[in-house]
């Protein structure tokens, strides 16, 4: 396939080949936290990726699971509360981190845009969770989530599992990205039926070039850690490898080399 694939949407600021930072820094931040998108921009991130799940009053924070106690501690599912109450909280990781993050607020996802907005100019991949569609219905959770995300428009993608809520992304616009939770036929059909500027699947999904499948989209592929694994992929086809810890695979020469092919 080719290196850069055909993007349908993408801005020029896009960058063909690089790393995303997989809900920022979080191997030494907590996850999704302004604190380690922030982190992530510092340490050279081009592209990062967060997470959306919409509270009780239908307002959007960034959030990975539906259940807030792996991050919080608290038990309870986002929506069971609303954004003034999640504000009382912190996300703060403390089965990881201890102290270090205990005042970290659970940002809602217009301070997120407020401050990837404000900063140095990132690429923004913003996934929509399943479980929040699921309880509130497409149609709130879209226009909760477009709405917050305009001001950077021209800066994200529009991702999720969700093939309805990429059609209706797309059909408003946006560019799209459909993260795959089969690699099979039956996901090829749909994403031939999508074409979405991206397809994002887990890198464990990718075992050599026919896995990258051609057509009208970029790839990317999570959770990499490893050089090695890293680099391999690019040289596979994928365009955008994420990673938790940007930081330590761009120290890396040959990952560093990788990119700039």
């Amino acid at each position: 396939m080719s290196r850069l694939g055909i993007a349908l949407m993408l801005t020029q600021d896009f960058p063909a080949v690089h790393l995303v930072a997989h809900r920022g820094q979080a191997v030494d931040h907590p996850e999704n936290s302004l604190s380690a998108l922030l982190a992530s921009i510092a340490a050279g991130a081009r592209i990062v990726e967060f997470d959306i799940q919409l509270a009780a009053d239908a307002v959007a924070v960034v959030m990975h699971d539906e259940q807030l106690l792996r991050t919080t501690g608290c038990p309870g599912r986002v929506g069971d509360f609303t954004s003034m109450e999640l504000a009382r909280w912190h996300c703060g990781y403390s089965t990881r981190f201890g102290d270090r993050f205990a005042t970290e607020p659970i940002p809602t996802l217009t301070e997120m845009v407020a401050a990837l907005g404000a900063g140095a100019r990132v690429q923004v991949l913003a996934e929509l969770k399943d479980e929040s569609i699921a309880r509130f219905g497409l149609g709130t959770c879209m226009q909760a989530v477009l709405t917050d995300l305009e001001p950077i428009r021209d800066q994200t993608v529009f991702i999720s599992f969700s093939a309805a809520a990429v059609r209706a992304a797309a059909a408003a616009g946006w560019p799209t990205g459909w993260c795959l939770e089969t690699h099979d036929a039956a996901a090829l059909q749909t994403a031939r039926a999508l074409a979405p500027d991206m397809l994002l699947t887990d890198e464990r999904a990718i075992a050599s070039a026919a896995d990258v499948w051609d057509g009208p989209w970029r790839w990317a592929a999570w959770e990499v850690v490893d050089p090695v694994r890293a680099i391999a992929l690019m040289q596979l086809g994928v365009h955008y490898v994420e990673s938790m810890d940007v930081r330590g695979l761009l120290a890396n020469p040959e990952v560093r080399e990788a990119l700039s092919k």
